[in-house]
């Protein structure tokens, strides 16, 4: 039940916050609109206002892309593209509203112009790059080299001065204010532009192939990309031939049209999306440290986990502990790790407890007599034999496949090593199977926890295969025994059935039974089981939900 808070408390701050961004953007555009009045005063406050809101949405954007993901390299190409975008607009304002006639510093505030508008659309194509490759994908070249040819004709503007290549004076280099009439271009101009044009055009076709993928999303690209040609051509052809009134300009359109193209991009998931991680970690309540790739700490919660670099290096394969109680776990995110401890102490001291029972009961077991003992011997065995011989006819089935799958292949190959990890997720069944028809309805408790370490057992075996796998929420529940063994035998159905194809699954109790979340190389068709199971897909993700039968036990 939490999860859905979570998601409907995210959607309403998105919603809240996207308001509150959309009624300032709308703001600027009232301020610009009246910032040509014949009030100086006014002019100079409405410019102001603009100028500050503008600054402020793209660091606020800023902001909320580093609270929203972790640390990408397609993350850190975005804000540093907002980053000159900013340094765009300060440009614009220092050049029409703080230098007037110094012709020496508006000549190179021209020329600087060329600094964004070169590097701006080329990290726009260094994300797209990234996004089709992927954080982790295997490729030949760094897509940051495309920074050095925009690097170096942004030198070649600056130095304009020194060979005239990107603009041709037509008068005294002292006079040369950059009015029209006063200088003509160079080829490197054309050049430049040339570059601009062809980055943001690469880069707006990887996207599009991108988000193809995104059935249901895949016309927002495309209409975003129309609206921002379209609002450029009206202000070019219609506004600045009639000298109408106007709420943006074209730069400003250009700045936040790029910007809702990177929101879309977050928004479909095409990065690395952690959103609202952080709230998710305080809930579950222990101590939790999330790193980088290089297990740099990026987050940790309030409780602080000192731990060196050797020991989360050594925790990524197996669970560490750095004392007797505290176990060290992990799991891999992504663009880096989580990392969690867990008191074992109340573990340690029931098994201390368990051993003092036993020693007793074997001192008791001592004085009784011999006839009483050899009867209680004969009552336990035949007890057993029947539990043991339920056991057998119930697990046999899957003992059988584990025996194929190890005489299948060749001992010491690849093979072997594959078969070998999925018999132990079917022996992790038998053995939980076995636990549970060992137990009857008297000795189960009502709130127990012995199908949630079934699924969790099932998802550490599923580790073996390089399956990220895991068992969230709650632990107890209060599910009948009989209840428990249908939901467990149709979990294992749906595990074996899916087992080919799945790269990521999450499984957790519900109140209506169990619910399961798979990334899947491919789908495939469920299997037959005794419990009714429910399929939905969303975003890639395949959602089955196993339910109790109607009238059954609420978790």
């Amino acid at each position: 039940m939490y999860e859905k808070t979570l998601i409907k408390e995210y959607e309403h701050k998105k919603g809240h916050t996207t308001k509150w961004f959309i009624s300032l953007f709308l703001l600027a555009g009232i301020c610009n609109f009246f910032s040509r009045s014949n009030s100086r005063f006014l002019n100079a406050l409405m410019f102001i206002g603009n100028s500050m809101i503008y600054v402020g949405l793209i660091l606020f954007w800023i902001q909320t892309v580093r609270n929203r993901l972790l640390p990408t390299k397609a993350r850190k190409y975005m804000t540093t593209a907002a980053l000159f975008m900013v340094i765009y607009l300060l440009i614009r304002v220092f050049k029409y509203r703080v230098v007037i006639s110094d012709f020496v510093m508006i000549r190179y505030l021209d020329y600087s112009y060329f600094i964004p508008l070169l590097i701006i659309p080329t990290l726009l194509l260094m994300t797209a790059i990234r996004l089709g490759r992927g954080e982790t994908g295997k490729y030949t070249w760094d897509e940051r080299l495309l920074l050095l040819p925009a690097i170096g004709f942004s030198i070649a503007a600056i130095t304009n001065d020194l060979h005239f290549l990107v603009y041709r004076p037509k008068v005294d280099l002292s006079m040369l204010n950059m009015n029209v009439g006063t200088y003509s271009w160079g080829f490197l101009f054309y050049i430049n532009y040339a570059w601009i044009i062809l980055t943001l055009t690469l880069g707006i076709l990887i996207l599009l192939r991108i988000t193809r993928k995104k059935k249901r999303l895949a016309l927002i690209l495309p209409l975003i990309i129309i609206a921002w040609i379209s609002l450029d051509l009206y202000i070019l052809l219609v506004v600045s031939k009639s000298h109408l009134p106007r709420m943006y300009l074209t730069p400003e359109i250009n700045v936040f049209m790029l910007l809702l193209i990177y929101e879309f991009c977050i928004r479909t998931r095409l990065i690395p999306f952690n959103e609202n991680y952080i709230r998710s970690f305080h809930i579950l309540d222990i101590p939790i440290l999330v790193t980088d790739p290089e297990l740099n700490p990026v987050f940790e919660t309030g409780a602080s986990m000192t731990f060196s670099k050797d020991d989360l290096f050594s925790c990524r394969k197996e669970p560490f502990y750095p004392s007797e109680d505290i176990r060290l776990s992990s799991m891999q995110i992504h663009s880096g790790y989580a990392f969690w401890t867990e008191d074992e102490s109340e573990l340690h001291k029931e098994r201390r407890r368990l051993e003092s029972a036993n020693e007793i009961l074997s001192e008791e077991n001592d004085l009784i007599k011999k006839e009483n003992e050899l009867k209680e011997k004969m009552a336990h065995l035949d007890a057993q034999n029947q539990v043991y011989e339920r056991i057998a006819k119930t697990i046999y089935p899957t003992q059988k496949k584990i025996e194929a799958l190890l005489e299948s292949e060749e001992p010491g190959t690849e093979a072997f090593r594959d078969a070998l990890a999925k018999a132990c997720v079917l022996n992790a069944y038998s053995k939980r199977k076995s636990n549970l028809l060992l137990i009857d309805e008297k000795t189960l408790p009502m709130s127990n926890r012995e199908l949630f370490l079934a699924l969790a057992e099932t998802a550490r075996f599923l580790r073996c295969l390089g399956i990220e796998a895991a068992a969230i929420g709650e632990e107890y529940s209060e599910i009948s025994l009989p209840s428990v063994h249908d939901l467990y035998d149709s979990f294992e159905a749906v595990i074996e059935q899916y087992l080919p194809y799945m790269k990521r699954m999450t499984v957790s109790l519900m109140r209506n039974g169990i619910r399961l979340a798979m990334e899947n190389r491919e789908d495939t068709d469920l299997p037959k089981t005794i419990l009714p199971i429910e399929k939905k897909m969303s975003d890639e993700i395949t959602y089955l939900t196993i339910h109790l039968r109607q009238g059954g036990d609420a978790a």
